[in-house]
């Protein structure tokens, strides 16, 4: 008996070794200024962030990347303790932060115009995770991240209960390393989900909404 589950053990390893060797990797996700980002200090609004929506079309939206390896196995990418929703939430709030908005966390927002309420500020701030994700293909001496981010948000008049702006952002980043590192994996994700953050909240035309000359 023990003779034949070493036997099925063995061949499960050289049929299926991505089942048996899968790992998922911890990355630590976080929001990553350019270093042209300045601080504002005349807007005039009073901002609600209801969070971050994960409408990504995978099946196991907890996972943010996947790594091939040299025997064809896969390890796994995903957030250190939180979901990916919270994560890139937590880049964003730290966005504002660095940035120097007054801001206050509000209720998760589905970003219909019905479901707003007038306490969540002068304007309510929401979106979706439309892609993120990190393939890693490792070979010998050669390991190639590529990373997709697009982020949509959403930013309404809670008073008026109306969509003033909606604005879409897409970054793709590459990189490649003689030895595979946990922490490129996350970097370069950090950086692509920053890009997005920047290239939105930049944008003259929210500037106009907060106020910011």
């Amino acid at each position: 008996m023990i003779k034949k589950n070493i036997v099925l053990f063995f061949s499960l390893l050289l049929l299926f070794p991505s089942l048996i060797f899968a790992e998922t990797i911890s990355l630590n996700l976080k929001y990553t200024p350019s270093p042209s980002l300045t601080g504002v200090s005349d807007y005039k609004i009073n901002i609600g962030f209801s969070g971050i929506i994960d409408s990504r079309q995978r099946e196991n939206k907890s996972l943010v990347g996947e790594r091939i390896n040299y025997s064809g196995s896969k390890d796994y990418f995903a957030p250190s303790g939180i979901s990916v929703e919270d994560a890139v939430a937590g880049m964003v709030a730290e966005y504002f932060t660095k940035k120097g908005f007054q801001w206050k966390k509000a209720e998760k927002w589905n970003l219909s115009p019905d479901a707003i309420k007038e306490d969540w500020g002068d304007i309510i701030i929401g979106g979706e995770i439309l892609e993120l994700w990190n393939d890693v293909t490792s070979k010998f001496m050669n390991n190639k991240h590529k990373v997709k981010a697009r982020l949509k948000i959403v930013v309404a008049s809670a008073k008026e209960k109306r969509i003033l702006w909606t604005d879409t952002a897409t970054t793709s980043l590459e990189l490649k390393e003689p030895l595979f590192h946990e922490e490129s994996a996350g970097k370069i994700i950090n950086e692509a989900v920053s890009s997005c953050i920047e290239n939105i909240f930049e944008d003259r035309a929210f500037k106009e909404i907060v106020g910011i000359k």
